[in-house]
């Protein structure tokens, strides 16, 4: 990146936020390094919980809505931030523009190293949800780990209890997908668009989609590339 788009970059950035977001949560000398930049179109809805790097601290390593897509409207696709919980990162990691994130008070929330989501996708967390390294989240994406209405049956027992997401490294969840509560998926998994996945993928380096128990894996030995 040559300087004048790295000055360019620099001007999207709400520097008001980014400072306030850097020594609301870190210590003094975690927080003068910047390693959170937060861009224009931002809500910072709720901050509370925790933010644990455990990675080498870098100046922005965690870019909260600096891109968008072609078809999105900038002026008014905003960027949300809900943390309640507990979210982690491994490195660099970066949210599009129009991502929402929201962490329940008893929620954590995982993100390997080099984690990209392109923009207009949401992460709702209330138990754990963990994605390995090299993962990419297209558009309108959803990965939830709850119902948030419970579900009885006769017996007056809890059928739809929160229940953990495991995301492999390197797994690309196209658009229009929906990753609900309990499934892990294997590494270097492509998930085709417009899926619904409900169940655990245990077959790595494939490319599956479908809509709930009817998914399957459509061409195997595959790999993919950012």
């Amino acid at each position: 990146m040559s300087i004048l788009d790295g000055i360019k970059q620099l001007m999207k950035i709400n520097l008001w936020k980014t400072v306030y977001f850097n020594f609301h949560y870190f210590p003094f000398k975690t927080a003068v390094r910047m390693p959170v930049f937060i861009y224009k179109r931002t809500l910072l809805y709720k901050m509370r919980g925790d933010i644990l790097i455990d990675a080498p601290v870098r100046t922005g390593m965690m870019k909260f809505g600096p891109h968008g897509l072609g078809t999105q409207d900038l002026l008014y696709s905003r960027t949300m931030w809900e943390l309640n919980g507990t979210l982690v990162i491994k490195g660099h990691v970066c949210f599009g523009r129009g991502s929402k994130i929201s962490v329940g008070k008893d929620g954590i929330l995982t993100l390997g190293k080099g984690f990209i989501i392109t923009g207009n996708s949401e992460i709702i967390c209330q138990k754990e949800i963990t994605f390995g390294s090299e993962c990419l989240l297209s558009w309108n994406v959803l990965v939830m780990d709850t119902d948030f209405h419970k579900i009885f049956d006769t017996n007056n027992i809890v059928l739809n209890s929160p229940r953990p997401i495991n995301i492999g490294n390197h797994v690309w969840i196209g658009c229009k997908n929906m990753i609900l509560k309990g499934v892990s998926i294997a590494d270097n998994v492509i998930v085709s668009a417009n899926s619904i996945v409900t169940r655990n993928v245990s077959e790595a380096n494939c490319i599956i989609g479908g809509q709930g128990k009817y998914i399957e894996v459509f061409k195997r030995n595959v790999r993919w590339e950012k």
